[in-house]
């Protein structure tokens, strides 16, 4: 029988061959579609979460804009200026929200050993913050000192600066209420730091735990830290001091070129003393870490800690303050391009609207903080002092508006005062590099030089100030901002205002002033 086989008839293969190519186009056409389709999904999804998360991120700084008028004084745009470039690692500028921040760092109510000569300052400097803030302007003589940079009243003078200012001992300083003891064992840390230089080859080569002196820089944003930084290089050696900004890396993190050392805990530090040469680190972007002073003995009231080899190294502290209206005014000249508002008041908002991202030590939003109002308070209280949050049924204003609720500021302030009379060296910015900043910084570090041999920014040899991009700026806030501008910011910063005073007199008290 003869069977019929389709391989073997020409017209069957050929048909065969035909219904095989149209199964595989089809196929092959359905595969394609598809794989076409799941890519274009996974496209339009990562768009609709990109627009999502734009607009959620712009509702929650809108929502967050501080929206409270202080004082009854509405303000006017600035006008913009040049821009200068950042010249710090990126910052986190994202949405996301932690939760954290403000509520992070709230301290508990803190109670301390009496200790006369502190608890006078505390009660001294608090009752100047809860003045009216017109009669706090008018103590300070603020409606005498409309023109140029120096102080031309000092209205009731409550820290004796005009003496002071002149070069004077004032009567009668040994008793001031507002002059705190100095530390301890401030003399002996100092003392201890310039024999330590003095070593074979300028590194640190100590014989005993003991010896171990380590510069602890606290680092207000554009309060002469750079400047600081390269007076350190020049006088210590740049093998002595962090290549980056004075800032030291992390163990186990070395990509970073900040390691975020004010977040480090105590045997972080002591680890990090044994591995590197470094006699000076820098704290830029986080609170002062107030377990810091354990490391020297020193405590907030005032008390003696015993020390041991276990509290190597021991800390010298050293910070540089300036006018707060002055550096907030130059922090947004500085930042602005990088975060996209164009006006001072909406910088600050912008700034403002983002602390509830931040969080000690890690990058999201870390320079939030520099936009703040009394900056130095909060740094100087562990962060602890809130930000108010927005009211929204309060008129607006173009500025944030300030935190006054005695409650939540009296307690982060007495902080401050403390942790600021535990410093060993306070300096002015504006006279960090005159006569007076030399001869301080010569006395307590031993440093000789104040000359910037190296390093970048443009430095002005005649000021001694030096910046990192671009070139130096006026940031007299007086001078950029209308004068009910000027007023709103001067008294929304009150208590920085008062702690930069203070440290300015205790400054030039030891500087001219026996001990008693």
């Amino acid at each position: 029988m003869n069977i019929h086989n389709p391989i073997n008839n020409r017209g069957d293969r050929l048909r065969l061959n035909r219904q095989q190519r149209l199964r595989s186009f089809f196929l092959d056409r359905h595969y394609f579609t598809f794989r076409i389709t799941f890519v274009l999904g996974i496209i339009f999804s990562i768009l609709a979460w990109s627009w999502i998360h734009i607009a959620t991120g712009l509702r929650r700084e809108h929502d967050a804009s501080p929206s409270l008028e202080w004082g009854g004084r509405p303000l006017s745009a600035s006008s913009d200026v040049e821009l200068e470039e950042d010249r710090v690692e990126d910052d986190d500028t994202t949405g996301r929200t932690t939760g954290r921040g403000d509520k992070n760092n709230t301290l508990k109510e803190q109670s301390y050993q009496p200790n006369p000569r502190i608890d006078s300052v505390v009660t001294f400097l608090m009752d100047l913050a809860k003045l009216s803030p017109q009669d706090l302007w008018d103590t300070f003589g603020m409606d005498d000192n409309k023109n140029g940079k120096t102080m031309k009243s000092y209205g009731k003078d409550p820290f004796s600066l005009r003496e002071l200012e002149e070069g004077k001992c004032p009567s009668g300083i040994t008793t001031a209420k507002w002059l705190p003891p100095r530390p301890w064992n401030s003399a002996e840390i100092s003392s201890m730091f310039q024999r330590q230089l003095k070593q074979p080859g300028n590194r640190r080569v100590a014989k005993s735990d003991e010896e171990k002196i380590l510069v602890w820089y606290e680092h207000m944003s554009k309060a002469g830290g750079t400047t600081f930084c390269g007076l350190a290089k020049t006088n210590l050696g740049k093998n002595l001091v962090p290549r980056y900004y004075c800032m030291p890396k992390k163990l186990g993190a070395e990509k970073l070129l900040d390691g975020r050392v004010g977040s480090w805990t105590n045997e972080e530090l002591i680890g990090y003393t044994k591995r590197e040469d470094h006699v000076l680190v820098a704290n830029e972007w986080d609170p002062f870490n107030l377990s810091k002073l354990e490391l020297s003995g020193r405590t907030l009231d005032g008390k003696e800690i015993s020390l041991s080899s276990a509290s190597s190294p021991r800390l010298l502290f050293v910070t540089t303050l300036r006018d707060p209206s002055d550096r907030l005014l130059s922090t947004y000249l500085f930042f602005r391009r990088k975060e996209n508002p164009q006006s001072f008041q909406n910088w600050m908002k912008f700034n403002v609207a983002r602390i509830p991202n931040y969080q000690i030590g890690q990058k999201g939003a870390f320079r939030t903080n520099v936009a703040r109002y009394n900056a130095i308070v909060w740094r100087y209280s562990g962060g602890s002092l809130q930000h108010r949050a927005s009211d929204p049924s309060s008129q607006k204003s173009q500025f944030p508006p300030p935190m006054t609720d005695e409650k939540l500021w009296k307690g982060p302030f007495e902080t401050a005062i403390r942790a600021l009379s535990q410093q060993d060296l306070i300096l002015p910015m504006d006279i960090m590099t005159k006569e007076e900043g030399k001869e301080a910084m010569k006395r307590v570090l031993g440093w000789n030089e104040v000359a910037i041999k190296e390093g970048r920014g443009t430095w002005d040899k005649e000021s001694g100030h030096i910046v990192t991009t671009g070139e130096i700026r006026n940031s007299n806030a007086r001078e950029y901002l209308g004068e009910e501008e000027y007023r709103f910011m001067w008294e929304a910063n009150w208590l920085d205002n008062i702690l930069v005073l203070w440290c300015r007199a205790v400054f030039l008290a030891r500087l001219h002033c026996k001990d008693d």
